[in-house]
């Protein structure tokens, strides 16, 4: 029996190429099922965790109790929390008096309240596109019947002018004192 040293080499790296090309294919599908399992682990939990966690960061930094202090540092006035200094400046925001155009307004008189010239503005503007639309709908309802009473009028006025009635004054069942044509002899 006679061995073939090149055979066998050949033979060798074949078998070895194929275990790493395969343990290659093992170890991507396994990469690409352990990325999946985390990427649906981070979805499902880290992100409720994650979100929980800013949620409470927020609620406490918006309840965080602190108190202003003037230019040379000492504490002035009583301890207050962001939450309370927002609704302040909202409800001031709001209440704050305005002029006609909407801008803040320190004159005497009657003022409305932003809040209140806000809506003012919004029922305005509605209630002028529904007149708009409400001329539109009538003129558009008047131009029909006007549209209707002038070929009647001109129906009627053509047959007073004319004093014959026609096919189309028969069609039409005009009741108005007209004679008829006679026939003549040539057809």
């Amino acid at each position: 029996m006679e061995l073939n040293k090149t055979r066998i080499e050949d033979g060798i790296i074949r078998q070895v190429s194929e275990d790493v090309m395969s343990a290659e294919e093992l170890r991507d599908r396994v990469k690409r099922a352990v990325d999946t399992r985390i990427d649906n682990l981070f979805k499902s939990t880290v992100d409720a965790q994650i979100k929980a966690a800013i949620e409470a960061a927020i609620t406490k930094g918006l309840d965080h109790e602190y108190t202003r202090v003037n230019s040379f540092g000492q504490r002035d006035g009583e301890p207050t929390t962001i939450r309370a200094e927002l609704e302040k400046q909202i409800a001031g925001y709001w209440n704050t008096k305005v002029d006609k155009l909407g801008k803040p307004d320190t004159g005497y008189g009657d003022k409305m309240t932003r809040a209140e010239w806000i809506m003012t503005q919004l029922v305005a503007a509605d209630f002028q596109g529904e007149m708009k639309q409400h001329i539109v709908n009538l003129g558009g309802s008047l131009k029909d019947k006007l549209r209707g009473e002038l070929h009647g009028t001109v129906n009627r006025l053509l047959t007073e002018v004319f004093h014959v009635r026609t096919a189309d004054d028969d069609a039409a069942k005009v009741q108005l004192g007209t004679i008829h044509p006679k026939p003549t002899g040539k057809q």
